[in-house]
């Protein structure tokens, strides 16, 4: 009986660290792409500020 509940509370464990490995691999995409928008934006900035200096 004390091995059926130790299997079940590592079985929990187990799945609990897969879920957390899977969150942390999601936000770390999350982050990356962020960064990328951040850049793009940036990116459009500078292009609109060139602009209205050309035309100014």
């Amino acid at each position: 009986m004390a091995d059926d509940t130790e299997n079940l509370v590592l079985e929990h464990l187990k799945a609990i660290r897969a879920d957390l490995a899977a969150a942390r691999d999601d936000l770390r995409d999350l982050t990356h792409r962020t960064g990328r928008v951040e850049l793009a934006i940036a990116g459009l900035r500078r292009d609109m500020a060139h602009f209205d200096e050309s035309h100014a």
